[in-house]
């Protein structure tokens, strides 16, 4: 069961992506292109950087709900997303207060875990002790109490509560398939890294395409960690739904 679900999510993450990447373009162009017009204000505005930094990461991080929100609703509704996508209101601002409060419950675990690692055990095997804890039995609850965010992005109703209680044996399956998905991003970008390394300075052109398919794979990688939580919750409404009702008996 629990290396079908991996599978489930991992594959369906990629599936969902690469089956609508139209969509999922049209859902992110705008916040990234209004991010990056505020990045070439905040180099030629020097003086004023300050200010153009801290509007430029608020922009990013509003960007972060809005596209979140529009790629939940695409996959779990099918809700088709217009030519330009920079929607931000009650429903984005739920769902940031949402991911700060998971991300705030999961940080003293992760200080702890981590503190300890440092005290007893010192160096890179600290360091694999501390990750091996936080992948199976840190990351898996969160993932479970991250199921809220596609509930706030669909307007239902789900508690933290009720999303750890009912999504026994999926935060495992979830942990596993986000980081796989970003262990194959990573190794594609430092593939790419390596090209642009290799051809140096005399291909201009083919260094920019590397960087411009590196953002890509960024992109990518957002994609499809926000569709495993979107499987997962897809997951979580099948076991509520009532099994067929049984033949009349004759």
């Amino acid at each position: 069961m629990f290396a079908r679900t991996t599978a489930r999510l991992f594959t369906g993450a990629f599936k969902a992506l690469f089956s609508d990447f139209d969509a999922f373009l049209r859902i992110v162009w705008a916040w990234y292109a209004l991010v990056a017009v505020l990045g070439v204000l905040g180099t030629l505005l020097a003086a004023n950087s300050f200010v153009v930094i801290f509007v430029t990461s608020g922009v990013w991080v509003c960007s972060s709900a809005s596209i979140a929100v529009a790629w939940h609703r695409n996959l779990l509704l099918g809700e088709r997303p217009g030519p330009v996508n920079l929607s931000f209101g009650r429903r984005e601002i739920a769902y940031l207060g949402k991911t700060l409060l998971v991300s705030l419950i999961g940080l003293i675990p992760a200080i702890v875990v981590i503190t300890i690692a440092g005290l007893f055990v010192t160096g890179w095997p600290g360091f694999i002790m501390a990750a091996g804890v936080m992948a199976f039995f840190i990351l898996p609850s969160l993932m479970r109490l991250f199921l809220i965010l596609p509930a706030t992005a669909l307007d239902e109703p789900l508690g933290i509560g009720d999303a750890y209680y009912r999504s026994e044996g999926l935060g495992l399956p979830m942990a596993m398939a986000a980081i796989g998905t970003g262990l194959c991003i990573t190794a594609v970008d430092m593939l790419l890294s390596f090209v642009a390394n290799t051809i140096g300075g005399g291909a201009v052109f083919a260094a920019i395409a590397v960087l411009i398919l590196s953002l890509a794979l960024q992109i990518a990688l957002t994609a499809l960690q926000i569709g495993i939580l979107s499987g997962g919750y897809y997951i979580l409404r099948e076991r509520d739904m009532a099994p067929p009702a049984a033949p009349p008996a004759d």
